[in-house]
């Protein structure tokens, strides 16, 4: 008996939510008259809103970063701690820059207050970053009447000038900038920034990837670089003094041509000047040695950043073709008009059913 009478519930319901469904449909095509028209007048809407308002570009840069890994170096390691150049320190750089760190370096105060402050165009025409950046968001009056002015040389500007730098910088990194890695398992990253100014976006990318690209070269090899200059210069100073040895050696046999060799004592000075010149020669050699072996490893340690995609114009922008948005205009005022139809019918439904409960 129960189960008859639940299966017999059941029927209801489900008999109950077919007549609803139908009641729905027949309502939804008793409007179709206002359906149409409101999804016209939407659809209109918001095509006129894709033809007006301002449009996106965005400028992507994309590249791959590769260095030597740590066994380049270990294989020069012997040979390196036989000859007194420690190759240790120069493969730490490489743990300081991994991807993850490179992409926080591009969204770092420093850097994108450097490339603001970037002057760019040719000629008389040259005007810094953050200057368009103002002119781009309607900022450079409200600036100037502020006395803010970055055109200026940077030793004179003051607290006003990084109070705005360091707004601006916040909203890039919050609104326009964009530093990812596509994939895990490749050492490609990608820098898009994205603007209402189509040269600006261009501009600002290039600026910033070449900033960061520097900062990142000059940073690895910062310790190797250092290495190499001492050596250099250790070279050259040594290399004067075996200079200046062979000279005095070759002063003294001009002055004394016929030394009496049945006499030690006047072969005294020349074995004098001999051991000086095989010191010399040693240590030179030794140094030269060394200075080979710190090039071979600047060379080994300095990255390779190789560009994939760079911005060109035009720019990949997100303007809607003037078709797809009357498609999709349509048919969001189609759907928006079926829910406020259908909403107003449950209300009013609702409002009945407790009219009549009453």
């Amino acid at each position: 008996m129960d189960e008859r009478t639940q299966i017999q519930e059941e029927k209801i319901s489900l008999a109950g939510l077919i007549r609803n469904v139908q009641d729905w449909l027949f309502a939804m095509l008793r409007s179709w008259k206002k359906i149409i028209l409101g999804a016209f007048v939407i659809g209109g809407l918001f095509f006129a809103y894709q033809l007006l308002r301002k449009i996106n570009y965005t400028a992507e840069t994309t590249f791959v970063l590769e260095s030597e890994s740590g066994g380049g170096i270990g294989q020069l390691g012997s040979l390196a701690s036989l000859a007194g150049v420690n190759l240790g320190s120069l493969s730490e750089g490489s743990a300081l820059f991994q991807i993850d760190n490179i992409i926080e370096l591009y969204q770092s105060y420093t850097i994108i207050k450097e490339t603001l402050l970037t002057e760019v165009g040719d000629g008389e025409s040259k005007e810094r970053l953050i200057t368009k950046y103002g002119q781009e968001r309607k900022l450079d009056k409200k600036w100037l009447a502020k006395g803010i002015d970055f055109e200026i040389p940077l030793s004179q500007m003051i607290v006003r000038h990084d109070s705005v730098l360091k707004k601006v910088v916040k909203d890039i990194r919050e609104k326009n900038l964009a530093v990812a890695k596509p994939s895990r398992k490749l050492s490609i990253l990608s820098v898009a920034y994205t603007s209402t100014d189509e040269a600006f976006a261009k501009d600002f990318n290039e600026v910033l990837v070449s900033n960061v690209n520097d900062f990142y070269l000059k940073s690895k090899t910062k310790k190797s670089g250092e290495n190499l200059r001492v050596l250099a210069f250790q070279a050259d100073s040594v290399k004067k003094v075996l200079d200046q040895v062979i000279l005095d050696l070759a002063q003294f046999d001009d002055r004394n041509p016929n030394l009496n060799p049945l006499r030690s004592e006047n072969q005294v000075p020349r074995q004098k000047i001999m051991i000086d010149l095989q010191a010399s020669s040693a240590v030179y050699q030794e140094i030269v040695k060394n200075l080979e072996i710190a090039k071979l490893a600047h060379r080994n340690n300095t990255p390779l950043i190789q560009t994939i995609d760079k911005p060109t114009f035009p720019l990949k922008d997100d303007r809607m073709k003037w078709y797809k948005a009357a498609v999709v205009g349509v048919f969001l005022g189609g759907v928006l008009v079926v829910a406020f139809l259908s909403l107003t019918r449950i209300y009013y439904s609702v409002m009945e059913a407790e009219q009549a409960s009453k």
